[in-house]
């Protein structure tokens, strides 16, 4: 998402209006709009020198004249004679010792070089901006997101307007792409300058390495004095030893007052995470924003605004795997026909996780036979990536829970009903609703339908999982 451009001729018009109401603080033109990051620099100049009695417009156009007189003195002398000193430009004309249709050349030419610096200047301010706020960002995992255009505008959206809802989470099962849409999130709203700061913390304990291993990332869950100096530790231009909890957070809550954040917090996975982080979550949230991702859905949480992705339909998985295969050079498989791309979304679904894992063993095995080793769940990297995705959430559930969830394949889209789940399972409604919600809440079923009539059903690669795998965890 493109940052928005410079208009240079409403940048000159602007800083006319503005230098015309110099005068007149019940008149003020704010640039907040027009020179957003400049502003921002004029603000907190401001709260540093508590004396100064400018306005900020006025304090932001005072600087750039200063600015303008160590590069074109001329040109700056003569706006502040007119519009600071307030002299009409017939006085203005005979101190310069010129007509005055001389003046009015030159009142044009000098608000050209003024609109000139201050797109420069702002440039350069943004572009120091984006970058520091990109460093903070972890290396992309992906060259395109798919299917998610939608979700992700809307998201960018709300948040780019700073509403009164303060903590925003992206929930969905593991390897659906969580992270990459918070981070795509991240880089638009970056990018738009929406934000003065934006922090990213991540408290994943494993990930799953493209060859389908398991990797423990060697962190333990994060406590909420980790957590606030990890936020505190971003937040500074210069590294400094960790400082106890009750000595940052003070000082933390009142740059956020001052300047406006977004704190994304990626893989808060468990219960554990939630009980130990949600309530400094909300106690930061009476200032900034939050975006978390996890596995847990929140839905319960009145205060959290909760996105569930979905897997991929088959339109969106087909460019996703014809994309990755041109990447990855396997010009086969990605000028294949739409049957094979049907056979790997039948068995796989829409997981971009499962279909970049796929991609990658087609480089060195055939097809139908990762698609077999898939469904029947064989294979050291087809377990590694059933475990990853599913093993912390069925050790979770208890023997009626794990019965509901293994009945779902028994659902056909667009999904069972309550009334329905009880006739194949046996179990009274009543005695449904806490597994259900269970599944929700651990992202392992997905509720659709209408108010009227919800539905539940399971991703196509949660039923191959279910068709073979989740067999031999109950042995």
């Amino acid at each position: 998402m493109p940052a928005q451009q410079f208009d240079e001729s409403l940048l000159l018009n602007r800083l006319q209006e503005a230098l015309k109401q110099w005068h007149n603080p019940d008149q003020d033109v704010p640039l907040d709009r027009t020179l957003p990051y400049l502003t921002r620099k004029t603000k907190a100049t401001l709260y540093e020198n508590a004396g100064n009695k400018l306005p900020i417009t006025n304090q932001l156009l005072f600087d750039l004249l200063e600015a303008l007189n160590e590069i074109n003195t001329e040109a700056a002398t003569l706006l502040k004679a007119r519009y600071i000193d307030d002299k009409t430009g017939f006085a203005v004309a005979n101190s310069l010792g010129i007509s005055e249709s001389g003046f009015y050349r030159r009142r044009r030419e000098a608000l050209r070089a003024l609109a000139e610096l201050t797109h420069k200047l702002e440039t350069d301010i943004q572009t120091t901006h984006i970058t520091r706020l990109k460093n903070r960002l972890e290396p992309s995992s992906y060259s395109q997101l798919f299917g998610s255009a939608e979700q992700r505008q809307k998201l960018v959206d709300l948040l780019h307007s700073q509403p009164d809802i303060r903590l925003f989470c992206l929930t969905g099962i593991g390897g659906i792409g969580k992270t990459s849409l918070a981070d795509a999130i991240a880089r638009d709203l970056i990018d738009m300058g929406s934000f003065e700061e934006i922090v990213w913390i991540t408290a994943r304990q494993q990930q799953l390495a493209p060859w389908g291993e398991i990797q423990p990332t060697e962190k333990p869950i994060m406590t909420t004095e980790q957590f606030v100096q990890a936020l505190d530790l971003q937040l500074r231009d210069q590294p400094v030893p960790p400082q106890p909890i009750d000595r940052i957070l003070p000082a933390l809550k009142l740059q956020m007052t001052r300047q406006s954040h977004l704190i994304i917090l990626d893989n808060l996975e468990t219960a554990a995470d939630y009980r130990e982080l949600l309530p400094i979550l909300r106690e930061l949230g009476q200032s900034a924003w939050c975006l978390l991702t996890s596995r847990v859905n929140l839905h319960e949480h009145g205060d959290v605004h909760t996105t569930n992705l979905a897997e991929l339909d088959l339109t969106s998985a087909e460019a996703l795997v014809r994309d990755e295969a041109r990447r990855r050079g396997i010009d086969e498989l990605a000028d294949a026909p739409a049957e094979t791309i049907e056979d790997i979304h039948r068995i796989a679904g829409g997981n971009p996780l499962a279909l970049k894992l796929i991609i990658g063993q087609v480089q060195v095995r055939s097809l139908p036979r990762v698609l077999i080793d898939l469904s029947e769940a064989r294979g050291q990297q087809v377990e590694a990536l059933y475990e990853f995705i599913y093993r912390q959430a069925w050790d979770l559930l208890d023997d009626t829970t794990r019965r509901v969830f293994i009945a779902m394949p028994l659902a056909a889209q667009p999904g069972t009903t309550l009334a329905h789940l009880a006739a194949v399972t046996g179990i009274e409604e009543e005695a449904l609703y806490p597994a259900l919600d269970l599944l929700i809440r651990l992202s392992l079923v997905d509720v659709g339908g209408t108010i009227a009539e919800r539905r539940y059903s399971i991703h196509r690669l949660t039923e191959t999982f279910l068709h073979k795998q989740v067999l031999k965890w109950m042995c």
